[in-house]
């Protein structure tokens, strides 16, 4: 018995973080082997964690969504026939070839969606995706319980074995990464970022319209009395679909701060003394609860995320979609020095305590023990024998 975990790119917050940390503890008993398919920060962790001989760190960009889906497929394919595993863990619809190329090969296939509609949508427009991805699955696991109804409305089916996995945080592994020396950020002046008595307000991902930089600048600009940290790419180089960088470059915000991309963002996080959720769409972030991790309380819309009412209880909640005006609204009558008492720095204790990692664990591991239990009647013997049998894969990629 093995498993195969493929992650779609290589990244310290988010999606792939929460596959890595699933695949690391599947690997204490059993043989686990992870294919990552665009290198990053994560990497090195992933090493040292996996070893080399269970890592496969793809180089260059193999999977870029311009290569034709059919040439993805059959790589995708070489990769898993390479790799005895009877299970194959998408992190992601954003690894969705490997779903197929799992169902091509006859192994069962767990995939672990984290997107809402808008993303799925996305994948399915630059071709990352298809249609048919569900039926390539025999399990899917839910970032977020709201996400079931999104996989309803988008693709119209899924497998009937489902399970939520929701957010899961590894707190003492952050505190002690928050205790790392950092690099300071700097504005597009080239000044340095000083903690000091003026309140911090940061949020933490990939500079793009979907994590609503754009909202995180013109909140800025909007409240000058406060400083704004944002940790991850940010400069084209980075973030080539951050539509705030050229207003970033042309205001000159001596408030607003960058890390770049960063390997460690909890030194960053640690001084927040307000996490503010910017993103357009985020199911179930796992930044959010890393902020949390670290005392920092929440700012977040409801319309951004599927937990929204249980955010609502770890800092400040506002009705709708994120936008500029109201966020600044609620920074305009907030201070350091209150957001620093103790009250306030351990609001999310709670919220931290339910996402135990290993409690988790124990949902996933039952569930790939399900999925490859081999007293299923040959009717039902799966969906890679489905999906080939309705020429899924062969009418689509050939």
């Amino acid at each position: 018995m093995a498993i195969t975990f493929a992650i779609h790119e290589a990244t310290r917050t988010g999606a792939p973080r929460v596959g890595a940390l699933i695949a690391r503890e599947l690997a204490r008993g059993e043989e686990v082997r992870v294919i990552v398919m665009k290198d990053g920060p994560l990497a090195p962790w992933l090493q040292e964690t996996l070893g080399g001989r269970d890592l496969l760190i793809c180089r260059g960009e193999p999977f870029d969504h311009r290569r034709p889906f059919a040439e993805r497929l059959r790589l995708a394919e070489e990769m898993l026939a390479g790799h005895p595993s009877d299970v194959v863990y998408v992190n992601s619809l954003a690894s969705s070839v490997f779903a197929f190329a799992g169902a091509a090969l006859k192994r069962k296939v767990v995939l672990h969606v984290h997107e809402k509609s808008a993303d799925m949508v996305s994948l399915l427009a630059h071709d990352v995706t298809k249609l048919e991805v569900m039926r390539a699955a025999d399990a899917v696991v839910l970032a977020a319980e709201d996400i079931r109804r999104d996989l309803a409305e988008v693709f119209h089916a899924a497998p009937a074995e489902m399970a939520t996995f929701g957010v899961a945080v590894e707190v003492e592994a952050v505190r002690r990464a928050a205790g790392e020396a950092a690099a300071s950020p700097v504005n597009a002046r080239g000044e340095a970022l000083v903690p000091g008595d003026r309140m911090i307000v940061g949020m933490c991902g990939h500079a793009s319209f979907r994590k609503g930089a754009d909202i995180f600048l013109e909140t800025a600009a909007a409240v000058p009395e406060a400083d704004f940290l944002w940790v991850g790419g940010w400069r084209p180089q980075e973030a080539g679909d951050n539509i705030a960088y050229a207003g970033f470059n042309l205001r000159a915000l001596p408030n607003l701060y960058v890390t770049g991309a960063v390997d460690n963002p909890y030194p960053y996080m640690a001084i927040m003394d307000l996490f503010f959720l910017s993103s357009r769409e985020d199911p179930n972030p796992l930044v959010v609860g890393e902020a949390l991790a670290l005392g920092a309380p929440i700012l977040s819309f409801s319309a951004t995320t599927a937990i929204a009412d249980r955010l609502g209880r770890c800092g400040v909640l506002c009705y709708g979609k994120p936008n500029a005006t109201d966020a600044a609204r609620i920074l305009r009558v907030s201070t350091a020095e209150a957001l620093r008492r103790p009250g306030f720095r351990g609001a999310g204790e709670a919220f931290v305590a339910d996402y135990d990692l290993g409690r988790k664990m124990a949902e996933i591991t039952g569930l790939i023990a399900r999925v490859r239990g081999d007293s299923a009647p040959p009717a039902t013997e799966g969906a890679a024998r489905r999906a080939l049998d309705g020429g899924a894969v062969e009418l689509v990629f050939s």
